[in-house]
Formats: C-alpha cells, sequence, structure tokens
C-alpha cells in the first residue's frame, strides 16, 4: 500500500471506530487500539486526530480534563464514501476492539467523580451519572474535611454507582432505609 494510501486508510479507521463505538471516545481509548493492533503510533494518531478535527470530520470535547472526540456528519459521510479502503484485517481489529472495550467505556463516559480544593482547606467532591447522549442524570456534591476522604469517595463512586444511585432513589421515592419522622 502507498504511503497516501495508508495515510487515509489510517484516518478512515479513526472514524470507523468511532461510527461503530457510538459514541464519544476518549484519546486514551483511541490510542489504545491504535497501539495494541499496531496501526500507528501515538504521534501519527495524535496528527490524524488533529486533522480529522481541522476537516470537521471530528468534533474535540474536554471533560474535567479528558479530550474526547465525536463523528460530525461530514465525518459519517466521508466513511461512506471511503469505507471500503479500510482493509478486512483492520476492520475486524476495530470490531474485536469494540467488542472487547464498550462496556467498559460506556461506564468510563457515563460516571464521573472529581475533586477540587477548597479555599478553606476543605475538598469539594462532585460525582455524576450521565445518560449516553450526554444529560446529566443524577449529580452529588458533598464537602469533606481531607483529600484522602475525597479519594475514597471519588473511588467508591466509579466502583458501586449503580448500587449508589439504586439507594438514592430508593431514599427519595420513600422506599428506602431512612428513617420517616
Amino acid at each position: 500500500m502507498s504511503e497516501n494510501g495508508a495515510l487515509a486508510e489510517n484516518k478512515l479507521i479513526l472514524l470507523y471506530l468511532l461510527q461503530k463505538m457510538n459514541i464519544a471516545l476518549s484519546n486514551d481509548d483511541i490510542c489504545q487500539f491504535v497501539m495494541e493492533h499496531s496501526v500507528m503510533d501515538y504521534f501519527l494518531a495524535q496528527q490524524y486526530l488533529t486533522q480529522l478535527v481541522d476537516t470537521k470530520f471530528l468534533e474535540e470535547s474536554s471533560d474535567n480534563g479528558t479530550t474526547r472526540y465525536h463523528l460530525t456528519d461530514s465525518g459519517r459521510e466521508a466513511l461512506g464514501f471511503f469505507e471500503n479502503r479500510i482493509s478486512s484485517w483492520l476492520k475486524n481489529a476495530a470490531n474485536e476492539y469494540i467488542a472487547n472495550n464498550k462496556s467498559r467505556i460506556k461506564s468510563d463516559y457515563e460516571t464521573s467523580a472529581n475533586y477540587f480544593p477548597e479555599i478553606n482547606g476543605e475538598y469539594l467532591v462532585k460525582c455524576a451519572v450521565c445518560a449516553l447522549d450526554g444529560t446529566q442524570i443524577m449529580e452529588v456534591d458533598v464537602v469533606v474535611p481531607t483529600k484522602k476522604q475525597a479519594q475514597i469517595i471519588c473511588t467508591n463512586w466509579k466502583q458501586n454507582v449503580n448500587h449508589i444511585v439504586s439507594d438514592i432513589f430508593a431514599s427519595l421515592i420513600g422506599q428506602g432505609k431512612c428513617p420517616r419522622s
């Protein structure tokens, strides 16, 4: 394959991956795929992502310090025209990556937990759950006295979010374990 052909295929596989995943992917997730399958190195991946954003085939957003890429209508259209230029082994590698990682990536996308130092030495912890379309389902903000407590809350939120949200909703509608007055 010519150098131009490889360049085009590399850009197309990035579009293909985003289309098949059907959610925004982080820079880390994209790099994990391309490097695990020896498609391209980190620096080429960054160059191609930048070019795809510049040509409006991808949109870039930042969420709590994580860069995510979304496929645009123009990117979807370009992929439709040129998808046949992606080799079958590369499509299979992308499909395998998606099958093995989609639930983890969705979970990472839907759940966030971060903490921020306050002026008085305490820490504000912000925990959230979002739907795949980005709509926020719930956000819980608490202030704690130590960084260690903030870190524990973030870890527990990410590991137990379904249980925690379920308990909160049950308590709010009167089916929880909270005592009633």
